[in-house]
This record gives C-alpha cells, sequence and structure tokens, in this order.
C-alpha cells in the first residue's frame, strides 16, 4: 500500500523564480554534452501513447502471474536492444495468489462482485454461507456483532488537505503558475487498502467473509487489487460496486435475516518472480539507479519503466565521455506482493534492492536513485452520478493532471536540481517535497515516508528522488492508457532524463547533502526508521 503519514497545514505564498540557473557540467564536457535533452531526440507522444497501449494490452499484472512475467520479457526484449546495456536479474521465489473465481448469492439472487480483495481466504467452489451483516465504518468488528456472519462494510475515502504540500510543512517548493489548486482546500479519494483492517479484524471476530462496498459502480471498480501484501488473509473478502451495495442494504434495512453465499475460489501456486537490471557504462562505475515497479493492473499504475525505455535509448545514443557516471535500470518486482522475501519484511522489491545499493554506497559504487511512478496521471473528478443514482462516479477532468509529488532526500542543491529542470520543462502542479511523512528528528531520514517506491530508498539513507501522484483511477484496471496525459507525461520525461543528465556530473557531495552526515548518525546508534 501507499504509505503516508501526513501533518497539518501552513498557508505560504507561492513563489517562482523568474529564471533558472543552468545545470552544473564537468569543464572537460561542457562544449560537446547536453546540459538538457533535445526533445526532438526523445520520445514523442505518439511513442509514448503507443507504449502505454502496449503494456496495456498485457491486461492486469499480478506479481508473478504469467500477464506479469510476459510484460517483463517484452520490457526486458526493449531494454536489451539498447546498444551498450548489460542484463542481469534478480529472481525470488514466491506463492502466487490466484483468484480461481469469485461470486456472490443474496437470497439465492446472484450479486455481481467487482473484485475478490487479493490474498483472501479460499472458500473453495462451493463458498460459504452465513447471514450477512452491515457494520458502519464508525462500528468496530468484534465477536458479538459479526462471528459467523459476512459483514459489509463500506469503503473508507482518505481526505488530504492541500496546504501539506507547501512549505515549510511537507512542501519545498510548489510549481502550479496557473494557480489550479486550492490552496485551502483538499482532495480526497477511495482508500481500498482499508480493506486489510477489515479483513483482519474479522478473522479475529470470527467472521465467515466480509464484503467491501464502494463509493462507485461497479464497472469502475471492476478488477479493483488491493490491499497488496502478499500475506494471506483469514477470511474471504470481495468488493461490490455501490448499486450492488445498496441492493444489499435495503434488503438488510426490512429487519429480516439476509442469507448469503460468497464465494471467493484461489489458489497459491509456486513461481518464479524477477527483478530486471539494465545497465549502461559510463566513464566512472558509481551508478545512478533509476527504477520503477512491473507489476501494476493498469497503464498509470507502472508506466516508469515505459520513461525508463526512452530515458535508456537517449543516454545510449551519447558518448560515453557524456555519461560521467554509470546508469542503471532496475525493472523491479514485487510491488504488488510486499512481502515478497517472507512475513517479517515488508518492502518488496524495491525494498530487497535498497538493501544492496546501502551496502554498495559507502564503496563508492551508488550515487543516487531516482525512482518513477504515475507520471502524467489524468485528473480525474468523484461527482455525483446522473438520475439519482447512489454514490460517485470519476469523471476525467480536460485540463488537469494529478499533482505530483516528487519528494528528494534531504540534500537542498539536489532539491534545487529537480526545481529547476521541473520548471523549466514547465511540469505544472508539481510539489517538490521533504517527505511525504511527518519529519522526526530523532531519526535518520528525518522523513521516513516517500509515498511508494521511493520510500526504501530513502530509508536506506541513499540520495533518492521520488515522483508519485494518487490518481484515482490507480487501482482498477477499468482505467486503461486514457487515464494518462501522455503530454503531460512527456513533459515530466524529458525533466526526469534531464534531471539523470545532469546528476551525472554533479559533485557527490551535493548529491548526497545531509545523507553523508546522516549515515554517519546511523552508524554511531541513531535509529533508522522502522
Amino acid at each position: 500500500m501507499k504509505r503516508l503519514v501526513l501533518i497539518g497545514p501552513l498557508l505560504l505564498a507561492l513563489a517562482i523564480p523568474a529564471s533558472l540557473p543552468a545545470p552544473a557540467l564537468a569543464t572537460e564536457t561542457a562544449t560537446t554534452c547536453p546540459v538538457r535533452v533535445d526533445p526532438a531526440l526523445f520520445a514523442s507522444e505518439a511513442r509514448l501513447l503507443e507504449l502505454a497501449e502496449r503494456q496495456e494490452e498485457f491486461g492486469p499484472r499480478p506479481t508473478g502471474s504469467p500477464a506479469h512475467d510476459d510484460y517483463v520479457d517484452w520490457l526486458r526484449d526493449e531494454i536489451g536492444a539498447v546498444p551498450g546495456v548489460q542484463i542481469s536479474s534478480l529472481p525470488y521465489e514466491i506463492d502466487r495468489w490466484d483468484d480461481l473465481g469469485t461470486g456472490l448469492t443474496v437470497s439465492g439472487q446472484t450479486v455481481q462482485v467487482a473484485a475478490p480483495v487479493p490474498f483472501s481466504s479460499s472458500t473453495g467452489s462451493g463458498g460459504v454461507t452465513a447471514p450477512l451483516v452491515y457494520l458502519p465504518a464508525s462500528t468496530a468488528i468484534t465477536a458479538a456483532n459479526a462471528a459467523g456472519k459476512i459483514v459489509v462494510r463500506d469503503l473508507p475515502w482518505a481526505t488530504v488537505p492541500n496546504l501539506l504540500f507547501y512549505p515549510p510543512l511537507l512542501g519545498y517548493h510548489m510549481y502550479d503558475p496557473a494557480l489550479t489548486i486550492n490552496m485551502l482546500g483538499s482532495d480526497s479519494s477511495e482508500a481500498p487498502a482499508g480493506a486489510d483492517a477489515d479483513l483482519k479484524a474479522a478473522a479475529a471476530a470470527g467472521a465467515a467473509g466480509v464484503l467491501e462496498v464502494s463509493r462507485l459502480p461497479h464497472a469502475q471498480i471492476k478488477g479493483m487489487y488491493a490491499p497488496y501484501e502478499g500475506l494471506p488473509y483469514e477470511v474471504p473478502g470481495a468488493y461490490l460496486g455501490v448499486d450492488q451495495g445498496e441492493q444489499i442494504k435495503q434488503a438488510l434495512a426490512a429487519g429480516q435475516p439476509v442469507q448469503a453465499v460468497l464465494t471467493v475460489d484461489a489458489a497459491w501456486t509456486p513461481t518464479t518472480t524477477r527483478t530486471v537490471l539494465a545497465t549502461l557504462p559510463g566513464v566512472s562505475e558509481q551508478k545512478i539507479v533509476v527504477e520503477s515497479h512491473t507489476d501494476g493492473m493498469s497503464p498509470v499504475w507502472d508506466n516508469g519503466p515505459l520513461t525508463m525505455l526512452e530515458m535508456a535509448r537517449y543516454l545510449a545514443s551519447l558518448p560515453v565521455s557524456c555519461r560521467p557516471r554509470t546508469v542503471q535500470f532496475a525493472f523491479v518486482t514485487g510491488h504488488l506482493y510486499q512481502h515478497l522475501t517472507g512475513p517479517d519484511v515488508r518492502e518488496g522489491g524495491a525494498g530487497q534492492l535498497a538493501a544492496l545499493l546501502d551496502a554498495e554506497y559507502d564503496q563508492g559504487k551508488v550515487s543516487s536513485v531516482v525512482v518513477l511512478e504515475h507520471l502524467g496521471a489524468r485528473r480525474y473528478n468523484a461527482v455525483a452520478r446522473p438520475g439519482g443514482l447512489p454514490g460517485l462516479e470519476l469523471v476525467p477532468d480536460p485540463a488537469l493532471t494529478e499533482l505530483l509529488w516528487v519528494p528528494v532526500s534531504e540534500s537542498t542543491p539536489l532539491r534545487e536540481l529537480v526545481k529547476g529542470h521541473v520548471q523549466y520543462r514547465d511540469v505544472r502542479r508539481t510539489a517538490v517535497l521533504k517527505g511525504l511523512s511527518a519529519a522526526d528528528l530523532g531519526t535518520v531520514p528525518h522523513h521516513c515516508g516517500f509515498g511508494g517506491e521511493g520510500t526504501p530508498y530513502n530509508q536506506h539513507l541513499l540520495p533518492t528522488i521520488s515522483p508519485i501522484s494518487a490518481p484515482k483511477t490507480l487501482f482498477s484496471p477499468a482505467f486503461g492508457a486514457e487515464a494518462i496525459d501522455v503530454a503531460a507525461m512527456r513533459r515530466a520525461s524529458l525533466a526526469f532524463t534531464d534531471i539523470v543528465l545532469d546528476l551525472g556530473p554533479m559533485p557527490q557531495a551535493d548529491v548526497a547533502g545531509d545523507v553523508t552526515f546522516m549515515r554517519s548518525q546511523r552508524a554511531s546508534g541513531t535509529p533508522g526508521c522502522v
């Protein structure tokens, strides 16, 4: 799940400098190497759309599934065709969770199910029969009200104030030149990760199952995939659209017992999944690592690899002298299977790679990490459904993308570098952040959360840049490539390719900033993030 522990708001005026400093370049390459990417030499919008549509053809890609394996094979072939790239991989053995069939009948009538809750307990093909009970979110699930019953529960919505993303709290710099963000407002979205607590509480209470009801219609949540811990739940669970949920609630409101049969037929299948590493050598073996995950349910969830392909093609076209540092592209597994190596470690493949890079950092083998997620995510607004229908529906905003959060580890030069390139490429609605969790001066780093794949790298005290957004369409494959604003994705892709280009000659002391001191603090016993 995305880890966001947020703190309260503060108002500050927006300041955007009129001019930007040119990125630093090593003296010997100043006359021959580009300071920024020539857009004419980078993938067009049409090319990025073609890649997103090709990605969509693979379908939903849970970790280790055949579709996921096929997608990783395709990425490996694409990146392997880039001149000079060296390929290796990190394999992991897992027990993949497979949905063999999910269904629901209520009082003998079939009710549409949008999706099973991933990693649910299997009922087998015969299902489990039990009475239904509706428990609002304000009511705790206990043995007294849930034992032996199938619990009907509303999915929570999370609301976040916009002011959090401005200085001096989480924010370092906000780039919103058209003033499209209401600084005093907030944004909210459905939080299917909340099903995790419900299923655990239901299991502890002896419930027979859980039905999680969305505020959105069936068509918009069909195939929804969350939470994605990779650990088995002890009860079966499934998601329902708002209409199906209302149908059940109305039946229960009549006061008579309502019997249901919930079927979540699932199996655990031993399989192998892998992280693919593609290394493009530079003058120095010290590497900049560019990372994104490959398992996801929709193109917007993991379009980072598409940008990485085009970034690699561009960088490989330059003379080796224009790559002062080696660049390694990491196509990581385990995002939808966070306990990749067992129940005691929750970081997925990103955490496994971060631990390896942490060990290499003090040997001078690693410079920094750039993690790419959800670039160009189109903004969808949750609005009332027409015709008096219950709940909400997601409608695309024709003009806006979602706010792009860019947490950057504790280096002022690194944050300034990101700020400059974001503005130069006009990547609007971007917040350069100190982190996505409250500061704790008693730990190193001070901000433990980066909102997604960047979190473990930051926690391992690696200089990290980690753009990510929170699109309302994220968890559902019902929204395909149309959920990406390709023009915005291209601007962001250019900006982060500029950043990787500029990281090449940047002095490591500037890249690291306070990370160097924090690593020494950690070695002396200062606690890290838990």
